[in-house]
Parts: structure tokens; C-alpha cells; sequence
């Protein structure tokens, strides 16, 4: 029998699937690894930028790309978008809502961690419905409506190679409330796995051409 933590994270999972579109998914994950191989580029090549503050202008520069690349890429895909000021830290961050999911996106430094700690996070992760675990009534895991999810992206790994600042993974995230933990966490290849198989178009071909019998055309028998 599934346990709480399987059903909720299973819930959440259909939810997105039903929530989020697959082109939008599958674009920003393009863009991603696109923008981590051009990022590093540019500062690899930037000769104003001490050696060894390169990857922490790497780090940054990356994080301003990928809330670029999300909000045009939510604007590609009709959804609603936003890099309003945020009250909690006098910054801007890029802020997009598809059906019942409010999405950001994060850095962290390996594969399951957790990014570093800020109020605007907290807020919207307190804020979801996302539910509290042990449930009094399993079926109340259904009643789940809007959820705080964030795509967390790291590199291969840490030092300032482009083996290294690769795009390592990128994992669709929901935190729990308090932002200490995942209530649900999957790499965007396997998210993308779960949707329905896209139907192939068969293009119509050209219609025969039928010619008449010699005789019709010339009247000749």
C-alpha cells in the first residue's frame, strides 16, 4: 500500500501534468542548457573578471539568465508571467503561474538540495495548499487545488571547466511549507515522460490522379 508521502507527491505530479504544459516544459529545459554553456562562456572569456571570482560572477550572471529564460519562455506559451518587485528583499525575480502552479526557479549546488534560503520562497511555499503530512482523511490529499513549485537547476559540478558548468540536472520541485523539504522532486526528463504520448499527424497525401481510357479521350474505339 502506498504510504502518505507517495500519494501526495503522486497527486502533485498528475496535478502538474494536467497543470503545466509539455512545450513549456520541454522549452525551458532547452533554454537551460543553453544558457549554462553560453553563461559560462562569457565570463570564461571576459578578460575584466579576476580568475578566482569567476565562478561566483558565473553564479550570478546564470541566475539573472534562467529568470530571463523562464519569463520569456511562460510569455511563449500564453502563461501568465511576472518579475514584480518583492516587498521581502527589495529585489526582482521572475514569477510564472500555469493553472494551479505558481513557478520560480533556483539554483542549488548538488542534485537534491535545497536553495539557499529566502523570505519570498518561504512566503509562497506557505502560502500553497500544499497539504501537511499525516492526513486525518487520506481522500483530503484530492482536495489539493495550488501548489509552489520551482525548477532547481545545478552544474555538473564546481569548478570554473565547461565540462563542469554543464547543466547537470534540472528538477521540477515542490518544497513543503516551512521550505525545508521536498514534498515532491523530479528531474524534467522523467516529468516529461509522465505526460500523455503526443498522437503523430498524418499528412495527407496527394489524391491519385486517374487519366481516361485513350479511347474516351479521342472518341476512337
Amino acid at each position: 500500500m502506498a504510504t502518505d508521502q507517495e500519494l501526495v507527491r503522486q497527486h502533485i505530479l498528475d496535478q502538474a501534468v494536467s497543470n503545466v504544459p509539455r512545450g513549456f516544459i520541454e522549452e525551458f529545459y532547452e533554454r537551460a542548457k543553453r544558457a549554462y554553456s553560453e553563461e559560462f562562456a562569457e565570463v570564461h572569456h571576459k578578460p575584466t573578471t579576476l580568475k578566482h571570482q569567476r565562478i561566483f560572477k558565473l553564479n550570478q550572471d546564470r541566475c539573472f539568465r534562467l529568470d530571463w529564460e523562464l519569463h520569456e519562455c511562460a510569455a511563449r506559451h500564453g502563461l501568465v508571467a511576472t518579475a514584480n518587485l518583492l516587498p521581502e528583499n527589495q529585489w526582482y525575480h521572475a514569477y510564472v503561474v500555469s493553472g494551479t502552479f505558481g513557478i520560480t526557479q533556483a539554483y542549488v549546488q548538488a542534485l537534491g538540495d535545497l536553495p539557499h534560503a529566502a523570505r519570498y520562497r518561504e512566503r509562497l511555499a506557505e502560502a500553497a495548499k500544499c497539504p501537511r503530512l499525516p492526513f486525518d482523511d487520506p481522500a483530503e490529499i484530492f482536495a489539493v487545488k495550488e501548489f509552489y513549485a520551482l525548477f532547481a537547476h545545478n552544474p555538473v559540478g564546481r569548478t570554473f571547466t565547461e565540462e563542469h558548468q554543464r547543466l547537470g540536472s534540472l528538477m521540477f520541485c515542490v518544497p513543503s511549507k516551512d521550505m525545508r523539504s521536498w514534498v515532491a522532486e523530479i528531474s524534467v526528463p522523467e516529468l516529461l515522460s509522465l505526460y500523455p504520448a503526443q498522437k503523430a499527424v498524418k499528412k495527407a497525401g496527394r489524391a491519385p490522379t486517374w487519366k481516361r481510357p485513350a479511347d474516351r479521350e479521342t472518341g476512337t474505339r
